[in-house]
């Protein structure tokens, strides 16, 4: 699974406190396509945002009632600058749904 399989969840967990929805993407590519790169990140965030409002973690977790939810960005290349504002950016749009946007590279 990785960032060019928009309609795969990649990895789940539950955060150490219990309370929050851990989801993971791989993003293995580089950034030579930053705008096509870009386009890929928006198209799985929103696949996971479907993810979470649509409760499809229920069936992995079934009687979870989850208070917040961390999309996690493992990138193998270290993000660009716009890649890091795009990200600023989805998290403002996302925080009324408890969801939060991290990056982190390998």
């Amino acid at each position: 699974m990785s960032i060019i399989e928009t309609d795969k969840i990649d990895a789940t967990g539950i955060s150490k406190d219990g309370n929050g929805l851990m989801l993971m993407l791989a993003d293995h590519l580089d950034w030579d396509d930053e705008l096509g790169h870009l386009a890929l990140l928006q198209d799985n965030v929103n696949a996971y945002l479907g993810f979470v409002e649509s409760n499809q973690y229920s069936d992995i977790y079934p009687n979870i009632a989850f208070e917040y939810y961390v999309i996690n960005v493992r990138f193998k290349y270290e993000a660009t600058e716009n890649c890091l504002k795009f990200i600023e950016g989805i998290n403002t749009q996302l925080r009324e749904y408890n969801i939060h946007v991290v990056e982190s590279g390998d």
